[in-house]
């Protein structure tokens, strides 16, 4: 059980760290968590980098 004091210092520190705040920093961080294509909110498609894929 923490005690009276660290439980204080422990709110005044969660208070810094609350996430991103602007548009920016919420677009950026949303690629964070991303997973695989069943659970993504955004499509990412594989871009074609090499010639042995086009099909001449």
């Amino acid at each position: 059980m923490s005690s009276p004091n660290r439980t204080e210092i422990n709110r005044a520190n969660s208070q810094h760290s609350t996430g991103p705040k602007t548009q920016a920093g919420k677009a950026r961080t949303s690629l964070n968590a991303l997973r695989h294509g069943l659970t993504s909110q955004l499509m990412v498609m594989p871009t074609k980098t090499s010639k042995s894929t086009s099909s001449t």
